[in-house]
């Protein structure tokens, strides 16, 4: 069974009132914010591919292909005849809506096919926000799995804290015979095979990671 809590003493978190929410057991209702902070907005569509803010004052290419920013002196201006379409980016450049084309026809204007009439190449408000109404159920996505993302931070940060344990206790003198035993593995072997190489003395352990 899931179990939800809300308390009823409310946190001050940046001038805003946020509840303490428990989900799995963990304490999301302030790292709601701190932790997936999804930011999300309209970008131009140019012909050769590349986006722009539709909400900048003049159309501009500033995002590539890849949804990566393009160098500064990549970033060039664009008419607004240059705009073909639309569609919701997110800050988190992991995820990005669907294509809206723009027509120059007011009688091609068709919302449910995601063809926006649009004779000046800068969308209205409105057009804007049924563009941007993907990106709201991306967000809503990614607060429902905040308590995925903490359980693996956690189980992550767990990971490190045992290879560093290991590796001091088997620096102190301790046999892998006995770590075994802690760590409920079948035999000396089994333990030394899954720690030797990670708790030798210069690995990197946030690059590690426990099969």
């Amino acid at each position: 069974m899931v179990a939800v809590g809300v308390d009823e003493v409310d946190r001050q978190y940046l001038g805003v009132v946020v509840p303490r929410i428990e989900l799995f057991g963990f304490d999301i209702g302030v790292r709601m914010n701190s932790l997936e902070n999804h930011r999300g907005w309209v970008a131009d569509i140019f012909a050769d591919g590349l986006c722009g803010r539709s909400d900048a004052p003049t159309p501009r290419a500033t995002i590539a292909i890849d949804a990566q920013p393009l160098p500064f002196e990549d970033r060039h201006p664009r008419r607004p005849e240059e705009v073909i379409g639309w569609r919701a980016l997110c800050s988190c450049a992991g995820w990005h809506g669907r294509t809206w084309l723009r027509t120059d026809r007011i009688a091609d204007h068709a919302p449910s096919a995601r063809v926006l009439h649009c004779a000046t190449g800068r969308l209205d408000a409105d057009s804007a926000r049924s563009v941007l109404a993907e990106w709201e159920y991306h967000q809503l996505e990614m607060q429902a799995l905040i308590p995925v993302r903490l359980a693996f931070d956690d189980t992550t940060s767990a990971q490190q804290r045992l290879v560093e344990a290991v590796r001091f206790v088997r620096a102190s003198g301790a046999s892998w015979e006995s770590v075994a035993r802690v760590i409920s593995a079948p035999s000396a072997e089994a333990a030394e095979q899954r720690f030797t190489d990670w708790a030798a003395p210069g690995h990197n352990v946030a690059e590690l990671r426990i099969p």
